[in-house]
């Protein structure tokens, strides 16, 4: 059954944005990868001009600068590519539903529909498989797997990391679980 799971293709996202709040936050880093077979297959990456200098605490966080941001699409022009990217998928993310805000709030204003989705939140998964760590964050898990990365807080990197997460979530449910419970990973997609 774990071999089912991984047959299956999914699309691990992550953004970036000039702040929390998504109802004022623009997207400036985009990244997605495409997992088929338990290995990624396809990128797709590019940072975006929000139309506005970003601020000094997403500069810090980020890395990414308003200079970085000159002459990069708006998220009009790429978001039928990232759309079309994305697919029919199951989303995978760390705190994904962040990240589904933030698209929601676009595929509103430039597409007029809901950007509806299934859903896998690694965030979500990492608390009820590994009880005992305390802290969530992306950082912590994939330290506790062993992943490595450069720099998160990176659409691209955090993609790929939270790729390898999942990855590693699925083999921890497969030990721990077995064929048996199979069906609860349906329980985990969210729509």
């Amino acid at each position: 059954m774990r071999e089912c799971l991984l047959d299956d293709s999914f699309v691990v996202l992550d953004t970036e944005a000039t702040g929390f709040n998504v109802v004022d936050a623009e997207i400036i880093d985009l990244a997605a990868v495409r997992v088929e077979g338990g290995v990624i297959t396809e990128t797709f990456y590019t940072l975006v001009d929000p139309g506005f200098f970003i601020p000094d605490r997403i500069k810090r966080l980020t890395g990414i600068t308003n200079a970085m941001l000159i002459g990069k699409p708006k998220i009009n022009r790429i978001l039928p590519e990232f759309l079309k990217f994305i697919g029919n998928n199951i989303l995978i993310g760390h705190n994904v539903i962040q990240d589904i805000k933030l698209l929601d709030k676009y595929t509103r204003i430039y597409q007029g529909e809901r950007f509806k989705k299934p859903y896998i939140c690694t965030l979500y998964l990492s608390r009820k498989l590994l009880p005992f760590l305390g802290r969530y964050s992306l950082k912590e898990v994939a330290d506790y797997f062993g992943i490595r990365y450069k720099r998160l807080h990176r659409a691209l990197e955090d993609a790929v990391v939270t790729a390898h997460v999942f990855l590693n979530l699925l083999d921890l449910l497969w030990s721990r679980y077995g064929i048996g419970d199979y069906i609860s990973i349906k329980k985990l997609i969210k729509t």
